[in-house]
Parts: structure tokens; C-alpha cells; sequence
């Protein structure tokens, strides 16, 4: 008797508990819930303890100083780092008397694709961008709020142990053999976007904590990035460098640019104002005020997703 699925292809099932949820069903969950008209930026990286709260802290807070409607939304229930710091802000500006543009922020309880998209609703829509923390592991939330960024955002540390999650290289000869696991996910899900008619994500890497003076394994580190960008679709920007001062104004909620508005600090220089300023502007998210953001234009949607070049 003639098999009638004889002649069908076997599609391998995949392997949920290695690669995650498939692109597809996890793009299917948030692609047709509503959302505001606010520029979602997300903070992500799979490896823990690169700074994606610093970074998510101090671009939420520059935003705001730049004259644009900021939310910040912190994916990590758990340590909350984003929204305490976010809440100590708060509580400096009143103990100071200060009149610090303060963001307005919440901690995502419900971790479901649903209740992200009615969160950021919620607290986007009068808002101008919506900058979210995720918290340094994979999990199904990370992945949806990826599929949802417009910019994504990953912090890498100087170290081949943090480039080891985007691409694998050579030992020696530093030539790249593999895509890394998070940037697997990642390319995954900007495929599932373009297959589903959406516009692809802008996937900014940046070198963070990076110390002063170069060294061989900065360079060597470098060296890698630059290859890997293209390679699997990044751009990369310069991060926040290592900085005492940047953990004690965490602790206050405070940034270096606010130190202007402190009668005691306000004729403090420091290098570091310009050190965040750049990365805004490395960003490309806005220049200043609300009329540089309304003429932001997104990037032009690619034909193919990224992969490593043979």
C-alpha cells in the first residue's frame, strides 16, 4: 500500500528546552495586541552583571532631561534595580527640593506577553519612549519584549566570556565560527518579525565598562566586535565607562547630569556628561526635545535576517 507520507519531508522538532519557543508563536503572541505610539527601546542581554540596569537608568533619565515624555518598565521582578533606582530618585528630588525629570516607572509582576503589551499601553501612551530593563537571563518574557523593541540594546563587558553569548570565536586566530546563543535568539525572532510584516529591530551593541587606558585584550575584544557586527547584524557604540561616581549616584538616583541643578555641584566638570551625551547620540534616538524625536525615521525593514557569512 502506497504511504501517502512517504514523499513528506521530516521537520525536526525543536529542541525547546536549548533554542527556546519557537520565533514564530512567541512574534504571534505580541504582534497584534495594541501598543502606543511610544519608541520602545530594550535593555537585554542573556549574560547577568554587564549593566543593562546603569544603562537602561542613565538613558531613561537622559531622555527626560532632553525634554521627552519618558516610561521605564523593569522586567526583573526579582532584583528591581531599574525601578529602585528609579524610586530613589524620587525620593532624592524631594528630600533636595529638586526639580529632577523623573521618569515614570513600574515593575512588570505578570510576566505574560499579554500583560506586557497592556503595561507599556498603560504606561506609554502619553509617553514619548518607553525604555525597558530586562533581566540577565533567557526567558520566555525577555523574548517577547525583544520582539516588541524598536532599538534593542545589549551591554557587553570587555571580556570574550560576554562575547561568547553573540558569537564563538577561534582561540587563536579570533576568526568567528558560530553565531552565540543570545544572538541565535535574537535573529530568530527578527526573521519572525519580517515574516510577519513588521519592521526589523535597530540592534545597538555597546562596549561597556570599559576602563581607561587601552590594553591588549581591549583591542583584541575590539577587533572581534568590529568583525562580528556585520556579521550577525549589529552596530556598535561606545557604553558608559568603569566609574565609581556612576555606582554612588545610582545609589541616590541621581546621574551626572544632574549634578547642574545641586547648588553644592552645580560648577562640577566632569567627563562623564559628555560620556552619557555621546551615547545618546550614538543611539540616534533623539538629539534634543520633542521635535527631534517626532523626525526620527526607523531603519528601512531588510529583505533577510542576519546570519554568520560562510
Amino acid at each position: 500500500m502506497h504511504n501517502r507520507y512517504a514523499s513528506q519531508a521530516v521537520v525536526p522538532r525543536r529542541d525547546v528546552a536549548l533554542l527556546g519557543e519557537d520565533p514564530d508563536v512567541i512574534v504571534a503572541d505580541v504582534a497584534d495586541r495594541p501598543r502606543p505610539a511610544a519608541k520602545v527601546i530594550v535593555v537585554a542581554n542573556e549574560k547577568g552583571g554587564v549593566g543593562k540596569s546603569t544603562i537602561a537608568f542613565h538613558l531613561s533619565v537622559a531622555l527626560a532631561d532632553a525634554g521627552l515624555r519618558v516610561a521605564a518598565c523593569d522586567l526583573d521582578r526579582r532584583q528591581q534595580s531599574l525601578s529602585s533606582a528609579l524610586s530613589r530618585r524620587d525620593g532624592t528630588a524631594r528630600r533636595l527640593r529638586l526639580d529632577l525629570p523623573r521618569p515614570h516607572h513600574q515593575v512588570l509582576q505578570i510576566q505574560s506577553g499579554a500583560m506586557l503589551c497592556q503595561e507599556i499601553s498603560r504606561i506609554g501612551w502619553k509617553s514619548d519612549v518607553i525604555v525597558i530593563d530586562v533581566a540577565g537571563a533567557d526567558s520566555a518574557i525577555a523574548r517577547r519584549a525583544i520582539a516588541i523593541a524598536d532599538t534593542l540594546i545589549t551591554p557587553v563587558n570587555s571580556s570574550f566570556v560576554d562575547l561568547d553569548l553573540l558569537g564563538k570565536f577561534h582561540p587563536t586566530s579570533l576568526k568567528l565560527m558560530a553565531q552565540g546563543c543570545f544572538a541565535i535568539a535574537v535573529n530568530e525572532i527578527r526573521a519572525a518579525r519580517l515574516r510577519r510584516g513588521m519592521p526589523d529591530l535597530d540592534w545597538v551593541v555597546a562596549q561597556n565598562r570599559v576602563r581607561r587606558g587601552a590594553s591588549q585584550n581591549q583591542s583584541r575584544i575590539e577587533a572581534a566586535l568590529l568583525h562580528l557586527a556585520p556579521e550577525i547584524g549589529f552596530r556598535l557604540v561606545e557604553g558608559l565607562a568603569e566609574r565609581v561616581a556612576y555606582r554612588e549616584l545610582f545609589l541616590l538616583g541621581l546621574t551626572h547630569l544632574d549634578l547642574r541643578r545641586i547648588p553644592e555641584f552645580a560648577r562640577t566638570k566632569t567627563d562623564a556628561n559628555r560620556e552619557i551625551l555621546g551615547f545618546l547620540t550614538e543611539l540616534a534616538i533623539c538629539q534634543s526635545g520633542r521635535d527631534a524625536f517626532k523626525s526620527y525615521q526607523p531603519r528601512p525593514t531588510l529583505t533577510a535576517p542576519p546570519g554568520v557569512a560562510a
